[in-house]
């Protein structure tokens, strides 16, 4: 069968083309496919103007040890001068409030832990007009974590992937940005079931505040994985997540944010299976009902199949773990852990992935990718992204924190399309973008999957504009920085009209 004639969405839902004439931020009636639940799309880029747009960042270490710290990154993308304001909140409350300037098609930087020092603060923009766009950069000594700040609040977060094993920690931080004091909801799921704990029924996050919580004084030590959803009784926050990765099989330090809506489909862009890889996926379902997730395996050479996987069962209020390539039933009862049967499935190499549901949106999902660095490994966890609720899917997507040094691999693009593509990486420099002559119409097959090297010299330390003729998705693979080997994985920005 040749797979990339048949993208997943028709495999799974059979409304691919009706997507496609949703394409290009055209308005047309919503695909089938796609539902449209309430809260916001991903982190993304509006070139509609407004009174003012507000960025939300998921929070940064600021205990003034040594390498531990976080910056806020200001992207101007205008010809004209930026201005707005930025607050710094942490568990004591509003620390700083104060107006900025982005000079224009330049960046401005927020040292936050310059303002504080404290666990973890959060920082707020607001930025007149709406222009811009908003990143955070969270240092650590177990390596550096790029994480786009939320374009709003949201009265309900979820994580699919938690985990405590080998002393690792796992902390929340919720931010209430707002001047009244937020109620909130805590639920957990274990492998050994759900729980809400009396203490975190009712919690309060005080106005213009942050509140941090450590899972593992919750008594949930030594976990392979916990999934949690924050829900508030009134108000709205912003949530997001650090981990330290310790031991357990994983290594390395993760800064982003939860998920503001459940979905009905979560694609990613990157995935690999080699020699000492490990590649999971974590699917949370806190609904009241039981839910099957379909998985397909895309971006993979024409002889291979990527779909064939039985449904993945997900029961109510539980997290399930999908391990691909430690054995998976597929559609005819096998066990695809059996390597000749999986051989025919997955091949080695890179890959995407996309899980949907037939349901309305009931899950979250995660991946959680642990690669071999010489004697070690490095553990990088990456949350799904989702369509727009209209099912519009961008042709640009924006980089404001993108690499310092030059870095192979550094771009990871999937082409949603059943069609041949192109990319052009435009370099914004002070008169404006322009593209970089060695990043010029790269190829991209039908549905395929491509890493794209940033190693010259007018693609490092800048913001970096991906445009493709196609829909894509794009994920960012940046070095974790200091003298530490091993990536940390995000998305890039998706752009659109409206």
């Amino acid at each position: 069968m040749n797979r990339r004639a048949v993208p997943a969405l028709v495999l799974l839902l059979a409304a691919f083309a009706a997507l496609f004439v949703v394409g290009r931020d055209t308005v047309a009636s919503p695909a089938p496919v796609f539902s449209s639940p309430a809260g916001i799309w991903m982190p993304s880029v509006t070139d509609a103007g407004s009174l003012t747009g507000s960025w939300f960042c998921p929070g940064v270490p600021a205990t003034g040890e040594d390498d531990v710290g976080g910056s806020v990154v200001i992207s101007n993308r205008e010809s004209e001068q930026l201005e707005g304001r930025f607050m710094v909140m942490s568990p004591e409350g509003l620390e700083v409030e104060q107006g900025f300037t982005v000079g224009p098609w330049s960046h401005s930087i927020i040292d936050v832990d310059a303002f504080v020092t404290t666990s973890f603060a959060s920082v707020v923009v607001e930025i007149d007009g709406g222009r811009g766009h908003v990143e955070q950069i969270a240092n650590h000594p177990a390596g550096d974590s790029v994480a786009p700040c939320a374009n709003g609040t949201s009265n309900e977060w979820y994580l699919a992937d938690g985990f405590t094993a080998g002393d690792s920690i796992e902390t929340l931080i919720l931010t209430n940005p707002y001047d009244d004091l937020v109620l909130t909801d805590l639920a957990f799921a274990t492998q050994s079931g759900s729980s809400e704990p009396n203490a975190f029924q009712g919690f309060p996050v005080p106005a213009k505040s942050v509140k941090v919580i450590r899972i593992a004084e919750l008594g949930n030590r030594d976990e392979p994985i916990i999934a949690a959803s924050i829900t508030t009784r009134g108000g709205r926050l912003v949530v997001g997540r650090a981990q330290h990765f310790t031991g357990g099989g994983r290594l390395g330090y993760d800064v982003s944010l939860a998920a503001s809506a459940l979905r009905d489909q979560w694609w990613f862009a990157d995935g690999e299976r080699g020699a000492g890889i490990t590649e999971t996926f974590s699917i949370y379902n806190p609904t009241d009902g039981d839910v099957e997730v379909d998985v397909y395996f895309l971006g993979l050479p024409l002889e291979f199949d990527g779909g064939g996987f039985a449904p993945i069962n997900v029961p109510a209020r539980q997290v399930v773990m999908f391990k691909p390539f430690e054995g998976a039933a597929d559609d005819t009862g096998n066990d695809t852990g059996d390597p000749e049967v999986f051989a025919a499935r997955i091949p080695n190499g890179r890959h995407s992935v996309v899980f949907s549901t037939l349901a309305q949106p009931t899950v979250v999902v995660e991946r959680v990718l642990t690669r071999p660095v010489g004697a070690s490994f490095v553990t990088t966890v990456v949350q799904g992204a989702p369509p727009r609720p209209d099912g519009f899917v961008a042709n640009r997507w924006h980089i404001g924190i993108g690499p310092a040094v030059p870095t192979e691999d550094a771009l990871i693009v999937y082409n949603v399309d059943n069609e041949q593509a192109t990319i052009t990486i435009e370099a914004v420099g002070p008169g404006g973008p322009s593209a970089i002559p060695s990043l010029t119409d790269i190829p991209l097959g039908p549905g395929a999957v491509i890493t794209i090297d940033l190693t010259a010299d007018d693609a490092l330390n800048q913001e970096l504009i991906v445009n493709a003729s196609n829909r894509v998705f794009i994920e960012r693979s940046l070095s974790r920085g200091g003298n530490l080997s091993g990536r940390s994985g995000s998305w890039a920005l998706p752009a659109s009209s409206i």
